[in-house]
């Protein structure tokens, strides 16, 4: 698989090599002799975390996943972008679409059971976008006998189910549809984390949507690989790590934040590989 090539290759290269030092991505890999390019999933219609505009690609995960990458050896030119969505992540990274997916990802034992992870790095958690007008929804305790939409396969439908079992959970493909959705008063609440929904209303909602604030989850976002792939793990973690030592994740995430007016406590929301 192109990804245990990358991770056998590049784990002996990562010991071999100094970290720091200019020409270290020339003598860490040399272009054509892993593979040409690089498939990175991101989301295309999250702003804040992906964002697709005009062939250009914007957000926090777009800077991790051009770090990463560009620590593993590859030059921004090598590097595919691809679409994915939250129902689309697992059967992507098992039957090789990408090679790795880095897409507001939530590490879950669920889903460890189909692949890996690097990381974490960013916490979040699940909120709940309501119309600024509404004032009857303070809370996940708030939704019974609510619509709720979702987008479906994320971790958002199962834990509204759990803690709110009467609400009516309504599953769309995608995020912005929900927020469609919520705009023409079809369902009355979006439910997912918090950075998405504040992206999403920042941009999509038109000055008519809020976050509610009143988080009730804590999700860990990692870089998911193909299963059975510890090497690579290993080498995005370190690469990570250096991306929080040299203030480039700090940079990123205050750019994210900025770019959907949403403000945060990036020391509380930095998490370093290992924090599980």
């Amino acid at each position: 698989m192109f990804a245990r090539r990358i991770a056998a290759a590049l784990a002996a290269l990562v010991l071999a090599v100094p970290l720091s030092g200019c020409g270290r991505q020339e003598d860490r890999y040399r272009a054509g002799s892993i593979g040409p390019k690089i498939s990175v999933g991101i989301p295309f219609d999250q702003p804040g975390l992906g964002f697709a505009q005009s062939g250009q690609y914007r957000g926090l995960d777009v800077d991790v996943a051009q770090y990463v990458v560009h620590e593993l050896g590859y030059a921004e030119s090598q590097i595919v972008f691809r679409q994915v969505k939250p129902v689309d992540r697992e059967r992507m990274l098992e039957q090789g679409q990408v090679d790795m997916v880095v897409a507001g990802y939530s590490i879950t034992q669920e889903r460890q059971k189909l692949v890996d992870f690097a990381g974490p790095y960013l916490a979040a958690g699940q909120d709940l976008l309501v119309r600024r007008a509404q004032n009857d929804i303070a809370g996940v305790e708030d939704l019974a006998q609510k619509r709720v939409c979702v987008a479906a396969g994320s971790t958002s439908g199962a834990l509204v189910r759990s803690l709110a079992p009467q609400a009516q959970v309504q599953e769309r493909e995608e995020f912005p549809e929900c927020v469609t959705a919520l705009l023409s008063g079809d369902t009355d609440a979006a439910s997912g984390d918090d950075f998405a929904l504040a992206g999403l209303a920042h941009v999509r909602g038109g000055g008519q949507l809020r976050l509610v604030g009143n988080p009730f989850s804590n999700e860990h976002y990692g870089i998911g690989v193909p299963h059975g792939d510890p090497e690579l793990v290993d080498v995005i973690d370190q690469a990570l790590k250096r991306m929080m030592r040299d203030g480039s994740f700090k940079a990123a995430l205050g750019r994210a934040s900025r770019s959907i007016g949403y403000s945060i406590d990036a020391a509380a929301r930095t998490l370093r590989p290992g924090d599980r």
